[in-house]
């Protein structure tokens, strides 16, 4: 195969593989166990019912499914995840072991992270919000670099 041949076929794939506007990332429901199923089964009855704003007592009355629920899809995206990143890296086995590690490092942050912010007032969160601002990172950035 020749240079155009092989840019042709290139530009062909590419024009193939453009993205397309989507409502979002879908996991194939049957690829879940059937007590996954229940579990999510439940949930979506409970969503189709009650819509975005559920009731304080439906929320506790549901605690427990609710939040299994949410392992599940949480566990499956994990996965799913840590199977396609080290392969779309092309890492090797000693690679995929410092990307898994890491990925863990991230999460046990992330969780410590959330847990500190959750604590935080009001007042602390406008704080930060303010600070946060792109407008007052430039300036900051521009500070710093003076």
């Amino acid at each position: 195969m020749n240079n155009a041949q092989l840019t042709k076929k290139i530009n062909d794939l590419s024009e193939k593989l453009k993205p397309v506007a989507s409502d979002g990332i879908r996991i194939d429901f049957y690829s879940f166990t059937e007590p996954e199923q229940l579990v999510l089964l439940k949930n979506f009855e409970l969503q189709e019912k009650y819509g975005s704003t559920w009731p304080r007592e439906v929320i506790m009355a549901n605690k427990e499914l609710i939040v299994k629920a949410n392992e599940i899809a949480a566990k499956r995206t994990t996965e799913l995840f840590l199977f396609v990143m080290p392969r779309a890296f092309m890492l090797d086995e000693v690679e995929q072991y410092f990307f898994k590690l890491n990925f863990s490092i991230f999460l046990g942050n992330l969780t410590e992270c959330l847990a500190n912010v959750k604590k935080w007032s009001d007042k602390d969160r406008e704080d930060f919000r303010r600070e946060t601002k792109p407008r007052n990172i430039e300036t900051r950035r521009k500070k710093r670099d003076e």
